[in-house]
Order: C-alpha cells, then structure tokens, then sequence
C-alpha cells in the first residue's frame, strides 16, 4: 500500500497509481470528511455539475405550492406550540 504525507502546507499528495487508474487532474476538486478518529474520506465532485443540477431543480418549484406549504406546516407547528386547537 503506497503511503501519503502531509507536508508543511497541509497539502497530501496522492499516489501516481491512484492518480492515473481514477484519471485525476490538476484543479480536480474532492470534499474532505471526517470519518472517524483515524479515518478521511475524499469524495472527487463536480462543482459546476453541482450546481448545474442545483439550478435545474430550483426552476421546476412551484413557489406558490412551496409558500402554502411553509404557511401550513408553520402554522401548524405555531398551535402545537401555543396549544391552539384547529377550527
């Protein structure tokens, strides 16, 4: 198993095996998460994807569905919590 340092930067570079087999480039760009006590997880991502798909998702929104549903589940959440029965 090839190993990996951290040098005086925080930087880690990846072995070359590793960076070929998953066609690893310079900029590609990985969320980092604590696992464990001992354990990093690197996850390669997509930004521009991302937020592509983001985009995509929030211009299929009912705005006026999503708004009486916060105004339902707010209300709600209001006579629970001032104990007011529902009429």
């Amino acid at each position: 198993m090839p190993l990996a340092k951290v040098d005086d930067r925080g930087r880690v570079q990846l072995p070359s095996n590793l960076r070929h087999r998953m066609k690893l480039e310079e900029g590609d760009e990985f969320v980092a998460e604590e696992l464990g006590e001992d354990t990093i997880i690197l996850k390669k991502i997509n930004l521009r994807v991302l937020l592509e798909d983001a985009i995509e998702k929030a211009k299929s929104i009912d705005l006026d569905q999503l708004e009486r549903e916060i105004e339902e589940e707010s209300n709600q959440l209001a006579r629970q919590r001032f104990k007011v029965s529902h009429r």
